[in-house]
């Protein structure tokens, strides 16, 4: 393995996901393809993070309907925009 990608996968371990019903979930399904900081790079509204798991699933993560429901529960609760303060 080349040192450049050494030092990615180190990086994106050294990235975490917010504890919360559904991380093991995105872990297993999501972290196949892209490491944790792929995941985390854009925070996004409930839509858009449908859109985007459902073109994972068209590029061939296979999840099962409730997988589907609790990783996008998860990302949109979790990984969505900052409201902004006041």
């Amino acid at each position: 393995m080349s040192s450049g990608m050494i030092a990615a996968a180190a990086v994106s371990q050294a990235i975490d996901l917010p504890e919360a019903p559904g991380k093991q979930q995105v872990l297993d399904s999501c972290t196949r393809c892209h490491g944790v900081d792929v995941i985390i790079a854009q925070p996004r509204s409930p839509d858009e993070w449908t859109e985007v798991v459902s073109i994972m699933v068209g590029h061939g993560t296979v999840l099962t309907d409730a997988e589907y429901d609790r990783i996008l529960a998860y990302l949109s609760a979790n990984l969505g925009p900052k409201e902004p303060a006041n």
